[in-house]
């Protein structure tokens, strides 16, 4: 065996014929991105069947940054020492015929924080951030998003922290970014039950970092003790006994901007926790709820449905607004629950719409104006002229 590795070309094996013998994993056998068997990277490692320049096939992972033959990846999954391997390829008795290894991913082990350690982080970050200014890239974002909207009318419970570390799904430091900031606060609560966190780049716009699977992951919220748990961000400074409660924040702000400030607007973070809303209600007589429209989703019936553990399709923003209104409806207030028409159509984008049609009526308006009294100029001039 000890003369195997002379005798064997790695780079001249079909390790597509190979490689299956030793390893039972779909990503790595389809050469698609997915968890690495060197480090604790979620979808950072494919292998590489044709590796141009160099012959053979290899692998790359973009955690370790660095790549090699698949000898290697072998040995990690297998346990197998490495010359028993240069042996089993020499002889052409891979694995020796027994069945191929699964490959069991690395769980990275961070050591838990405390209660008290969360809610220190929560507090510094909160202390960190400053008031949103009119060059910052908060605002910048802000007016790209909402139109309409007004520096003067934001609320207390928005600001704007000029770099917060930004962390890839797979734990890479991507850099620092300027944020906006929310803090998320309950009814009889002096400190923010958690904080959410809107990525941004120095021009304003969202962060292009996307999660592990694919998706846009430009917001993020800190760990806290005991997560959102029906706190509400205040998104206005506006009094009224008239309250709109929004999914999303960009949501509330379009509110904001169509309601011209006269109206307290919150924003809940998502779904679920607008379900759990926890407010002072009696400061309230009527509540305007903003229901996203879902995805339909599949979920079991509550208990005293009539349809009580059956499965029934809901969708989740719109069911989660319909038991807030049910609760709040039992306390007397008057609940206007309002859902948009369209699935992934939100009311931020409904209003851009709105505003863009309101600006060119009052444009056409104005022109109108200008047109009639160039006229009546026009006129008086001729009768002076006759």
């Amino acid at each position: 065996m000890n003369d195997s590795k002379e005798r064997v070309d790695v780079d001249s094996i079909d390790w597509k014929d190979v490689l299956p013998y030793y390893v039972q994993d779909e990503k790595i056998l389809s050469g698609k991105w997915g968890p690495c068997p060197f480090c604790t990277g979620s979808s950072t490692f494919r292998v590489i069947w044709d590796r141009r320049g160099k012959g053979g096939s290899g692998w790359y992972c973009a955690k370790c940054d660095t790549g090699g033959n698949l000898l290697g990846v072998i040995h990690e999954v297998t346990g197998k020492p490495i010359a028993e391997i240069f042996y089993e390829l020499a002889t052409k008795r891979y694995n020796q015929g027994k069945a191929p290894s699964a490959f069991v991913p690395k769980v990275p082990v961070r050591k838990e924080k405390s209660q008290e350690q969360l809610r220190a982080e929560l507090r510094n970050t909160w202390e960190q951030s400053l008031p949103i200014t009119e060059g910052s890239p908060v605002w910048r974002y802000l007016c790209h998003r909402v139109p309409g909207l007004q520096l003067d009318w934001l609320g207390p419970d928005v600001r704007h922290h000029p770099g917060l570390t930004y962390r890839g799904h797979d734990g890479r430091n991507m850099g620092k970014f300027p944020v906006l900031l929310q803090r998320l606060v309950a009814a009889g609560d002096k400190t923010a039950r958690t904080l959410q966190r809107i990525y941004l780049t120095p021009d304003g716009e969202k962060v292009p970092f996307v999660d592990a699977k694919g998706k846009p992951a430009a917001k993020k919220q800190m760990s806290s003790p005991d997560g959102p748990a029906g706190g509400s961000t205040r998104l206005n400074n506006a009094v009224s006994r008239t309250l709109a409660l929004t999914e999303g924040a960009e949501t509330g702000f379009a509110v904001v901007a169509k309601y011209g400030n006269r109206i307290e607007v919150r924003s809940m973070l998502d779904c679920g926790n607008l379900g759990r809303a926890d407010l002072d209600w009696s400061k309230y007589d009527t509540i305007f709820i903003y229901a996203d429209r879902d995805r339909e989703q599949e979920k079991r019936a509550k208990k005293g449905d009539e349809r009580e553990g059956e499965l029934v399709k809901i969708r989740p923003g719109e069911y989660h607004a319909g038991l807030l209104a049910e609760k709040l409806r039992a306390m007397g207030k008057r609940v206007n629950v309002i859902a948009s028409v369209q699935e992934g159509v939100d009311f931020c984008d409904i209003w851009k719409l709105q505003y863009d049609r309101r600006e060119k009526r009052l444009a056409d308006r104005a022109a109108r104006r200008e047109q009639k009294e160039r006229l009546r100029r026009q006129a008086g001039t001729f009768r002076q002229a006759a």
